[in-house]
């Protein structure tokens, strides 16, 4: 287990005070957060490569707080890779076990082992200096797991990885986890990581802890705005309560209203996080339904995704709504008045405090 107990640290204009985290024994974390929200630096913290100013660290139950890295028993694998240029790709996996002493039979045995897990066999004898970075990354995140290390650090290690590497490195490195008991906390930025690796979703921002909880609680229920755009909320849009009947409320949003199915006194101040791919899109002459929320506006733009296309829409407030499909079945056009429809379930909110509008409560 990773325990992280009130910690404070200042770098440069950065910090964080009395910042808070646990990470289960043989589970694997994933920390999100936007760019600048200090997550390298906790994790560099928690390695030992950055001093902590206050609070404690623990690792398997042992304090390191006042440690070297080399004795805090931590793997750490940097975005940047961090290899020995001088080295072979062989000599960098095996560089960790030598310095812990491992006989050469014993290391000899692992790096092959590794070298084959990860398809870098045919690499062993090249120096990294000749690797793509998508290699280069495999080679550092192997050298990372090489000494077996109680608890594992990872800075976005899939990053670099064509799509098919990628998944293969990470079904690879969730079994080496679950088959070691290996505690792993992994910064990324990326939900489908997070979903296929982590047991557990940790999000901050502005050095903060912002949510904790299993990915389907994470970007199900966000409990704060930066929460809900990594959990990939493309519309958060700010309202204030109305009426409610039947379960659900009217929200007064821009010149518009939206009805969710859910309960809140009237006169809250509400963010509405839709997802763009819960929006539809329709003909401006269809009929109203009490089903559903129709919001009336006009396409703005149209641009083609990997998946269909992302529409600017704008109305009483604007959105973004995503359809599916190639470019010849697009319906719509820039210009076009259409209507918008949205399930009410699919409008989650979060209450935004009186005395601060940084921050929430998911309702």
């Amino acid at each position: 287990m990773i325990a992280v107990e009130e910690i404070s640290l200042t770098r440069g204009d950065f910090s964080f005070a009395g910042i808070s985290l646990q990470v289960p024994e043989s589970s694997y974390t994933v920390l999100m957060g936007p760019s600048g929200a200090g997550k390298t630096l906790l994790l560099e913290s928690i390695g030992g490569f950055l001093p902590v100013t206050g609070g404690r660290i623990l690792v398997a139950g042992r304090d390191v707080t006042m440690l070297p890295p080399e004795k805090r028993g931590i793997g750490f694998m940097y975005q940047d890779y961090s290899l020995f240029p001088h080295l072979t790709v062989e000599e960098n996996i095996a560089y960790g076990l030598k310095m812990k002493g491992i006989a050469s039979r014993e290391r000899t045995s692992t790096v092959k082992t590794l070298l084959s897990s990860f398809s870098l066999h045919t690499l062993a004898s090249r120096h990294t200096g000749s690797l793509s970075g998508g290699e280069k990354q495999r080679v550092a995140l192997v050298r990372a797991l090489a000494t077996r290390p109680t608890a594992l650090l990872l800075d976005e290690p899939f990053a670099a990885l064509d799509p098919e590497a990628r998944l293969s490195c990470m079904d690879e490195v969730k079994a080496i986890q679950k088959d070691h008991g290996l505690t792993i906390l992994q910064v990324s930025h990326d939900r489908d990581e997070a979903y296929r690796l982590a047991d557990q979703v940790v999000v901050m921002d502005n050095g903060r802890i912002l949510q904790t909880g299993t990915p389907a609680a994470i970007f199900s229920h966000p409990v704060h705005p930066t929460v809900a755009a990594v959990a990939g909320f493309e519309n958060i849009l700010e309202g204030t309560s109305g009426s409610s009947e039947g379960g659900r409320t009217r929200l007064s949003i821009g010149t518009g209203t939206i009805i969710a199915d859910r309960i809140v006194p009237a006169g809250d101040r509400i963010l509405a996080c839709i997802r763009s791919r819960d929006i539809t899109l329709a003909g401006a002459d269809i009929p109203l339904s009490e089903q559903v929320n129709r919001i009336d506006g006009q396409v703005i733009s149209m641009v083609a995704t990997d998946h269909g296309c992302q529409v600017r829409f704008v109305g009483p407030f604007p959105l973004l709504i995503d359809i599916p499909g190639d470019r010849a079945s697009w319906e719509y056009r820039p210009g076009e008045q259409v209507v918008a429809w949205v399930a009410p379930k699919d409008v989650h909110l979060i209450r935004i405090p009186k005395n601060t509008g940084d921050g929430g409560n998911a309702l």
